[in-house]
């Protein structure tokens, strides 16, 4: 993207970006994106689905790394195609938005669109920071996020919920991101079914100490309805492993 303007000589503050930004996923409220067009979609930090993105977007703005390049803080904001507001808990406001190179000749601006680069606001404070994660979201990615869960997790998460109710008291916390991981029919039949479900503990959504999952093992047949043959808990697993088992990774 290319913009021409007019070049007065007033001189521009041009800063560069030397502090790594960082948020902290449970600090933020929620995230607005807005584009040119009238555009706009909101994720909120208290929507399960939601939050997972809110993580992804607080752990690209960690872990993006500082541009070389000089900031240009009177580009003429009627130009900024995407703008990304993240909304703290205490009030504050970050924002991001396409970083642009720019050169004057002749008295007239051209300014092009910096690929993989976004400009980080916050504080008073602006830092130009390389991510092409965190560019490609702004610019088109929230627009294909799902709202709420796709139909085949819906399915999962209802047949479920039918066999936690089976489970002891003992095992209440576990109802994140819940999967039924495999349906075998008994001898042939398939009125009569062995199942393996897993789910998340909740209680360690909030990142500070690894989920332990839920392994569950269970005969579900016409004669003697539900029966759990088997629990187990593994304790402490990775982020990784957390990720696939919310379907945020492969």
């Amino acid at each position: 993207m290319v913009i021409f303007g007019l070049f007065f000589p007033i001189q521009l503050l041009l800063v560069k970006a030397s502090i790594q930004p960082k948020l902290e996923k449970v600090d933020v409220s929620f995230i607005q994106v807005n584009r040119l067009n009238g555009e706009t979609r909101l994720f909120k930090e208290n929507d399960g689905y939601e939050e997972v993105i809110i993580d992804k977007i607080v752990n690209w703005i960690n872990t993006s790394s500082p541009s070389e390049e000089a900031n240009e803080l009177e580009l003429n904001q009627t130009s900024i195609i995407s703008i990304m507001k993240i909304k703290l808990k205490n009030g504050d406001v970050a924002v991001i938005e396409p970083a642009y190179n720019c050169v004057s000749q002749n008295q007239v601006k051209t300014c092009t669109i910096a690929d993989g680069e976004v400009i980080y606001t916050s504080n008073n404070k602006k830092l130009r920071l390389k991510s092409v994660e965190l560019y490609d979201w702004l610019l088109v990615g929230w627009k294909y996020e799902s709202v709420g869960a796709p139909k085949d997790e819906l399915l999962e998460e209802t047949l479920y919920s039918k066999y936690f109710s089976y489970l002891d008291e003992t095992y209440a916390d576990f109802i994140m991101c819940p999967k039924i991981d495999k349906v075998e029919p008994i001898d042939g039949n398939t009125q009569r079914h062995i199942v393996q479900a897993s789910a998340l503990n909740y209680s360690a959504h909030h990142g500070d100490v690894p989920f332990d999952r839920i392994h569950i093992m269970l005969t579900d047949t016409p004669e003697n309805g539900v029966k759990i043959n088997k629990v187990t808990i593994q304790k402490g697993i990775s982020e990784k492993e957390s990720a696939i088992q919310c379907r945020r990774a492969s």
